[in-house]
């Protein structure tokens, strides 16, 4: 069963998609019976169907994406709070940055995804749809909170997120494969130096949409490959 998850901060968004993000509903099932994992995926849980010819899809429809936080308490800001927090490895995140987590998230993969040669987003289902379904889930940040006076905070990694998706055949529903993969939210190399960039609302940003954007590339690259057989 998938940890509860929490999360960072991003950048408003107007969904024109059928992706619609969705908070505290049930995450996508991780089960992989009847699916044998992948040699060979950009993704390390890869689990397929292997008696399915993915090339008989060439159009892909995205359905809710879930957004799902781990329970570590509520989000706190001011000298107190964080000075109790000073043991905590996660830390609790205001409303405001859960939303700009997911509108980050979301515009990263429907950016990505559009991008697919082997097939086409679309907004209805017919029997040459595949069905993709996704959720982020045991998001943990690791930025401790702010307060009035307090020296720059420099972090290798402003948190973890598990990404989770699946793919469905229209007709009968039936799982064609799922994908999943923990991941570190933070600076490329995850070192901290005199050269590393103070975390902040913009730097944070940043790194969670260089995160999203990683792996909607190798998200589309490995559509790509298994439709167009």
């Amino acid at each position: 069963m998938l940890n509860r998850v929490i999360i960072l901060v991003f950048i408003p968004l107007l969904l024109t998609s059928p992706i619609q993000a969705q908070e505290d509903s049930a995450p996508i099932s991780t089960d992989t019976s009847g699916l044998e994992k992948a040699k060979r995926a950009r993704f390390r849980e890869t689990y397929v169907d292997t008696g399915v010819d993915f090339s008989q899809y060439d159009k892909l429809y995205l359905g809710d994406a879930y957004f799902d936080y781990r329970d570590v308490g509520p989000a706190r800001r001011g000298r107190s709070s964080a000075l109790s927090s000073s043991n905590k490895s996660a830390f609790g995140i205001a409303q405001e940055d859960r939303i700009r987590f997911q509108e980050v998230v979301s515009e990263a993969f429907l950016k990505e995804l559009g991008k697919g040669k082997n097939y086409t987003i679309v907004e209805g289902i017919d029997d040459n749809t595949m069905i993709m379904r996704g959720a982020v889930v045991d998001i943990v940040s690791k930025v401790p909170p702010q307060f009035a006076g307090r020296s720059e905070v420099y972090l290798a990694t402003v948190g973890e997120a598990t990404l989770v998706m699946e793919f469905l055949d229209p007709r009968t529903g039936d799982v064609l494969a799922r994908i999943s993969e923990r991941g570190r939210i933070g600076s490329p190399t995850g070192r901290i130096d005199q050269f590393s960039t103070p975390a902040n609302r913009a730097t944070i940003t940043r790194d969670i949409r260089r995160w999203a954007n990683s792996a909607a590339i190798r998200l589309r690259k490995e559509l790509d490959s298994a439709m167009g057989n």
